[in-house]
């Protein structure tokens, strides 16, 4: 019997091509390693891609969705003492999972899941994002930065990630140090002009005005000091939604009263949740809110006849729920 082996990169491109087709993903991904007219030839196939999402954390990972299949790439960090501190570090080697994933149930079940481990192929961790976001024909990319121990410089940002769908940013210091206000601004600047999603996660005091009105179809903020809605007006984000300790009715009464004179006519959505800080009657003080149905549901108008619903809902104690829905 002979040992030898299938001459499979010898194939004509057309033939070659039709293997491929039949392969798994993580084969055909570590087939494009083996040169650049490999690599080549699969970036030609232009296979779909679901999404894309990458957690920039101590030990990176890259999610590939394929749906039902996903390939997970963690980057490992092995001998390095605090995990990644930027995008130009060199992983130990790389933790490659192929999961089948079964979506027919409320919740997602893994049916089945195989690990691999590969070489670092010498590429940076900047590098791996770059080759395996350029392979497939994807339709959405997003990424989750957590900023302890990690630096991001504007230049790497902008050279390693493709146009961002949806950003998430973690900070979770009360006190963040000049580096991690630094990485942060370094983030949304590089980042932020291609987002429609943003979430962020702020325990400290980290100025966000910019990121406020920027073109945003959502803004997601989770923090616990008190949320400033002045803000608000002068932001440019269709949808904003905050999970806080505490809030003002007296603050969000205000905001409202000034949407009835025009002010913010891009904002479609507003929920805000968190402990209040007077009787929830203060926040229709002076709106001249019509009641609808026997809930605490309440419709105002804006000086050109714009409808809005103010929906009130506070039925744990003094933690509250306040949804601003224009109605179309």
């Amino acid at each position: 019997m002979s040992n030898s082996k299938f001459p499979f990169r010898r194939l004509p491109n057309d033939l070659c091509s039709k293997v491929l087709k039949t392969m798994g993903h993580h084969e055909i991904i570590a087939y494009s390693f083996s040169s650049n007219k490999s690599l080549s030839l699969v970036q030609s196939l232009g296979l779909p891609l679901k999404k894309v999402r990458i957690k920039m954390e101590e030990r990176p990972r890259i999610y590939l969705h394929f749906r039902p299949i996903s390939v997970l790439f963690k980057l490992r960090m092995d001998g390095i003492v605090g995990g990644m501190t930027s995008l130009y570090q060199i992983p130990s080697d790389v933790d490659v999972t192929v999961q089948t994933i079964d979506n027919s149930r409320m919740f997602r079940r893994v049916t089945n899941s195989t690990t691999f481990t590969w070489s670092n192929q010498e590429k940076s961790i900047g590098e791996w994002i770059r080759y395996l976001c350029s392979i497939f024909r994807c339709a959405s990319y997003e990424a989750r930065f957590d900023l302890f121990n990690t630096r991001f410089d504007l230049q790497s940002l902008r050279n390693t990630f493709p146009k961002l769908r949806r950003i998430a940013i973690d900070c979770f210091d009360v006190e963040p140090s000049e580096e991690d206000i630094q990485s942060f601004q370094n983030i949304s600047r590089a980042l932020l002009p291609h987002a429609e999603n943003v979430e962020l996660f702020l325990e400290g005091n980290i100025s966000i005005q910019h990121i406020g009105m920027a073109n945003l179809k959502q803004l997601e903020i989770e923090y616990p000091r008190n949320p400033n809605f002045d803000d608000l007006l002068t932001w440019n984000v269709e949808r904003f939604i905050t999970d806080t300790e505490h809030f003002s009715f007296r603050d969000l009464n205000r905001f409202f009263k000034l949407w009835t004179k025009g002010s913010n006519p891009r904002l479609k959505y507003l929920a805000v949740d968190g402990e209040a800080l007077e009787d929830w009657n203060v926040l229709l003080k002076g709106l001249k809110a019509e009641k609808v149905g026997k809930r605490k549901k309440y419709t105002i108008q804006n000086c050109v006849g714009i409808r809005a619903r103010i929906r009130i809902r506070n039925d744990i104690d003094t933690f509250v729920t306040v949804k601003f829905i224009v109605l179309k």
